[in-house]
């Protein structure tokens, strides 16, 4: 564990009160302690310069300083700004919020800086050469008058002239993250703004402080306005309104809508900017907005340009990249549908011989929906747990095949896709791995090798969890899907929608023109048929059956509690003790909590805390991104990771945290090592929230339900934590609870016109 642990890490030793003296002191970097790429989060060893807190200047004359900055290097001559912390095992440290890179003031200094790592090719030997020819304005010399440099001996003239580029190039970053600082942003927030703006970032924000929040990921709206406000830009300036229309158009993305109409934008953008604006003036905005292509304007599908008035309130306000998204699907969605009528892959009597040979004998709606989707170039399956979209799946692929048509089959997801091969005994591939996906390009975009101009080659092409698809994924995947290729899609509508922006599946059946086989009659009997009875249950809003006393094989059960932070305790006697002692499930391996919220008794952060403890302490620990973590600690992949063959999902098991800090995770397929920046896509996975449970199944699956989660508790929501379990599923908590989402049957709404844009361009 790397000393000094962030403020804000679990158990960091910090003790409550600060020591409220704000201060400033200056001082020479001795050692960098730590560091961490992904969050700034720095520890260093700093020879103090003039007046400095005696009591924190140890025996040698050096002192700790604790804080967020980026580049930080041996040698540095430093400004700190914050004020002095009392650590329970570090003593008194310098908590430091804002950092000015000085030039070195000595000799010495300058030397050591000159043999730093941002210098190619200068020694400290050759480093000590030019500082004894130059002197002490050695820095001042090399920026503005390059020539003194010649006759140094040993100093070529390449590395000469890199080191004058070098030295300019650090002059500037250093003058802009000073001028950034002192704009009120944060040392870690001025460097994300000088990586992202470049060396004209101090014109640039001068000239529009609104840049902070269209061009630095990460930044904000409020950001972006205080800083504005501070220099002087007033509340009615054009660039505010224009910043806050495209504020509230990116944050209704995030929030998964496609568009927003112009009524409904202006109302957001309304709140943003304390409702003081007239519509004529934030319409004049939206216009300049979309004749610089920086977001589009349409009018709904199926009118023409002139149908509604130019600034109708219909007018639908579309980021660039989802307009295209959408439109980019729609357009190939209805090339596939109108493409030449294709054979059927199979008949009756084909799909009655390899019955026989499986085993089967499907129900007449199972039989129907697989001639319709075997006949059609592109269709649906859809249907909740227990009613055979598995064993439909399977018999799809058996028949193509037969037919001499090859097969690929894929998932939003990496467990989705193990899922999906282990049911057809065919190799299962993420979307992203299917189209060849090529890590994000400069300008923002996702590529993939596969699309218009290099189509997928198999004859038939079965993607399942497509209720995880969103709007950008599902286009990048029709693009690449050309006749005579034939695309089967499998998903559950009932299941949350996906993460990113988008309502795919439920605007693919909402629009009526793909052929669509629904299953609903229930199959599914005997180990885990507790569970499909349950999730339809919750579908229709009754509360599901405990087992009649004694029946220990039923799937279902709920564990009554009223009180949250007894539930959160009972929780834990079920999950460690109760299930394994009853049902034989080693629960730090086969049992999964899914919470509805990540805060407060009975969220994911608390229950992941009170799991690990649970599991016993000993072995290694390191703190990275201001998280700890321990050997035999279970992690989840946030990101699809092709360069370490890890997905989007995974979940694997801390086995070995080396000396150095570099951690050891064994997933079921492999073990996989993890440094630096790479431990940020990893977060713990004793409880998940129910996204991040989407399109994974477990063998146990237990549930918290407090009131306390009332923003979450939602029919569908609790439908989809229900239906991850594959043997047993346990809810723990309060039946009014239950009864909340039960009740709750408002699905968060989100705007799309994908449906009405297939439906009119489809019959146009």
């Amino acid at each position: 564990m790397p000393p000094n642990a962030p403020p804000n890490a679990p158990h960091d030793g910090f003790q409550a009160d600060r020591d409220e003296r704000a201060s400033v002191f200056t001082g020479v970097v001795e050692r960098v302690t730590f560091h961490s790429e992904d969050t700034g989060y720095t520890v260093l060893r700093v020879v103090p310069e003039g007046s400095c807190d005696p009591q924190a200047v140890s025996k040698t004359g050096r002192c700790t300083a604790v804080g967020r900055m980026q580049g930080p290097g041996e040698g540095l001559r430093v400004r700190l700004g914050g004020a002095w912390q009392s650590h329970a095992n570090h003593g008194l440290q310098f908590a430091f919020d804002t950092v000015q890179v000085l030039p070195p003031a000595s000799a010495e200094g300058i030397a050591r800086y000159l043999s730093s790592p941002s210098f190619p090719g200068i020694g400290a030997t050759l480093a000590q050469r030019i500082v004894e020819h130059l002197g002490e304005e050695t820095l001042t010399t090399i920026r503005d008058n390059p020539d003194a440099l010649r006759g140094i001996k040993g100093l070529r003239e390449p590395v000469a002239q890199g080191l004058v580029e070098a030295v300019r190039a650090q002059h500037g970053a250093h003058r802009s993250l000073a001028y950034l600082q002192g704009l009120g942003l944060g040392p870690v927030q001025a460097a994300a703004v000088l990586a992202s703006l470049g060396p004209e970032c101090e014109s640039l924000v001068a000239d529009d402080p609104y840049i902070l929040a269209r061009g630095v990921r990460g930044l904000g709206f409020a950001t972006a306005d205080r800083i504005a406000r501070a220099a002087g830009v007033g509340v009615d300036d054009p660039r505010r309104r224009r910043a806050g229309l495209m504020h509230a158009l990116k944050s209704s993305a995030n929030d998964g809508h496609t568009l927003l109409t112009r009524e409904a934008l202006f109302k957001a953008a309304q709140v943003l900017l304390d409702g003081s604006h007239a519509p004529e003036e934030l319409g004049a905005a939206l216009d300049l907005l979309a004749s610089r292509g920086e977001l589009i304007v349409e009018p709904p599908p199926g009118c023409t340009p002139a149908a509604p008035s130019p600034g109708s309130h219909e007018d639908l306000i579309y980021l660039p990249w989802l307009a295209a998204s959408e439109r980019g699907l729609a357009r190939n969605l209805l090339r596939l549908l109108g493409s030449a009528p294709v054979p059927p892959l199979a008949n009756a009597r084909d799909l009655a011989r390899a019955e026989l040979q499986s085993g089967l004998e499907l129900h007449e709606d199972q039989r129907s929906a697989v001639l319709t989707l075997l006949a059609e170039p592109v269709g649906l399956l859809t249907g909740g747990p227990g009613v055979g979209k598995t064993t439909i799946v399977r018999l799809l692929v058996q028949l193509a095949e037969a037919a001499g048509v090859s097969v690929l089959l894929s998932s939003p997801t990496g467990r989705a896709a193990k899922r999906l091969a282990e049911a057809t005994g065919r190799q299962g591939q993420t979307l992203h791995r299917m189209l060849g996906y090529r890590p994000r390009q400069d300008d923002g975009d996702d590529l993939f090798a596969f699309g218009e101009d290099q189509p997928l080659s198999a004859g038939l092409v079965i993607v399942d969890e497509i209720s995880m698809l969103d709007v950008v994924l599902a286009h990048s995947l029709l693009k690449a899907v050309q006749p005579p290729t034939r695309l089967i899609l499998v998903g559950d509508p009932d299941q949350l929608p996906s993460v990113g922006a988008g309502n795919v599946l439920s605007d693919l059946i909402a629009c009526g023109l793909l052929p669509c086989a629904r299953l609903s009659r229930i199959y599914r009997q005997g180990q885990g048929s507790g569970i499909v009875s349950a999730a339809h249950r919750i579908l229709a809003g009754e509360v599901p059956h405990n087992p009649a006393p004694g029946v220990r094989d039923g799937g279902y059960y709920f564990f009554k509690e009223e009180d949250p932070a007894r539930t959160e305790d009972l929780l834990l006697d079920v999950v460690t003790q109760r299930i394994p002692r009853t049902f034989g499930f080693d629960w730090r391996s086969k049992v999964q909590v899914i919470s509805p919220m990540y805060r407060g008794e009975c969220g994911v952060d608390a229950l992941n805390e009170r799991l690990r403890a649970a599991q016993g302490t000993g072995g290694r620990e390191v703190t990275r991104a201001g998280r700890t973590w321990r050997t035999g600690d279970r992690v989840i992949q946030t990101r699809n990771d092709y360069e370490r063959e890890v997905f989007n999902g995974d979940m694997g098991r801390i086995i070995e945290i080396q000396a150095e800090g570099d951690v050891r995770v064994r997933f079921p397929e492999r073990e996989v090592a993890y440094s630096g920046a790479a431990l940020g896509d990893l977060l713990p996975a004793f409880a998940i929230t129910v996204h991040r449970a989407q399109g994974s199944e477990f063998p146990v699956v237990v549930i918290p339900l407090v009131t306390r989660h009332f923003m979450m508790l939602q029919r569908h929501l609790l439908y989809t934590a229900l239906t991850r379990a594959r043997s047993l599923v346990v809810l723990v908590g309060s039946t009014r609870a239950l009864g909340m989402a039960l009740q709750n049957t408002d699905q968060e709404h989100r705007e799309s016109r994908l449906a009405e844009r297939l439906r009119a361009e489809g019959l146009s």
